[in-house]
């Protein structure tokens, strides 16, 4: 009887795995191929001079021994805000925080936005994964047509493929995405779109121009995909707006004070604050609020935004503690905390505009 049981055991275990497998080839990307450089070795990317990120081992250890700091509510049944305007064609530049690294600018006439997520997961699948906490800010239909659409890298939580193609047909925006992501997208029906690298940048229009710069992450959709494609951070520099950084998701690094440099002072920086506990796993991808406010120095930002935050549980920092911890650091600094602000989902901030 026992040697029956065993083996229907590793019959069941033998399915699991070799499911596991064919799914995970499944949802992975296509892979970059191009020249070797500084941050590519000819089959994966990497940060130079960053540690890098944890593999499958520690990935196993921490999901079996992790703790949460502070728990994460019930699910925020919130009413969306106000439809946006369909157009700032001057002043100030107009910030909408919809959530976790959703924003929406409006500048100049134009409408960017940056890694859409309105999805109820962040997950190959609609029933398993990591689940948001309370719907989105705005509502999908109450978006602007958007002409910019920036994509940092190509994580579930930052390119949600059903969102990214409903904007791609909808408004045919020019789509801006790291090196390597451009394929899976025309595979998925989105055509206008540019591809930069570290360091390249790309003319929108006159008088506005897309920078593509450094980030330390990592990359990947599935089993087979990690580090495949590259992730980044943009500038937008619009001669009436100003420079607008979008840091993408990052862990803390050199390359914020080179892009201060480069590029400071910024009118506006979109910075992660999320997702950072516990330190010793999500340190080489992920900054803490701390080093979110660093990063606000860095860059030289005369106002920053948080993102990353508040909408999906993805590590073990509570729901509140990103915020309560921006708050804590800011002050340890004795910088004004309208000087980098935690909005509310669907809530606006206008940048730039006159006191």
């Amino acid at each position: 009887m026992l040697p029956k049981i065993l083996l229907v055991l590793g019959v069941l275990i033998l399915v699991l795995v070799v499911g596991a497998l064919v799914i995970g080839y499944a949802v992975s990307g296509p892979r970059y191929t191009g020249p070797v450089s500084d941050h590519f070795d000819g089959k994966e990317f990497f940060t130079p001079g960053a540690p890098s990120p944890k593999g499958f081992r520690e990935v196993i250890g921490w999901q079996l021994n992790h703790e949460r700091t502070q728990p994460w509510g019930a699910y925020h049944y919130d009413q969306p805000a106000p439809a946006p305007p369909a157009r700032v064609p001057d002043g100030p530049v107009r910030v909408t925080f919809i959530n976790h690294s959703t924003v929406l600018l409006q500048f100049d006439g134009l409408n960017v936005l940056t890694d859409p997520i309105f999805e109820e997961r962040v997950s190959p699948f609609q029933f398993v994964g990591p689940k948001r906490n309370a719907p989105p800010g705005i509502r999908f239909e109450d978006l602007p047509k958007i002409d910019i659409l920036l994509l940092s890298h190509n994580h579930w939580d930052h390119l949600e493929i059903g969102t990214v193609q409903k904007l791609c047909t909808r408004d045919n925006p020019r789509v801006y995405c790291p090196l390597g992501v451009k394929a899976f997208l025309e595979q998925n029906d989105c055509k206008n779109v540019t591809e930069l690298d570290w360091q390249q940048s790309a003319n929108y229009a006159d008088g506005t121009t897309i920078h593509c710069v450094q980030a330390q992450h990592f990359s990947g959709r599935g089993l087979f995909d990690r580090n495949a494609t590259l992730w980044a951070g943009y500038v937008i520099d619009n001669k009436e707006a100003g420079k607008l950084y979008f840091a993408g998701d990052s862990g803390y690094g050199p390359h914020f004070a080179a892009i201060g440099k480069q590029f400071g002072p910024l009118k506006l920086a979109l910075i992660p604050i999320g997702a950072y506990k516990p330190k010793w796993f999500m340190s080489p991808i992920h900054c803490s609020p701390d080093e979110a406010v660093t990063i606000h120095e860095d860059v030289q930002s005369e106002q920053s935004v948080a993102i990353h935050f508040g909408t999906f549980p993805l590590a073990d920092d509570g729901e509140t503690e990103p915020v309560d911890d921006l708050r804590k650091a800011l002050a340890a600094k004795q910088i004004p905390a309208d000087q980098f602000q935690a909005l509310k989902a669907g809530a606006s901030l206008l940048v730039g505009q006159k006191k």
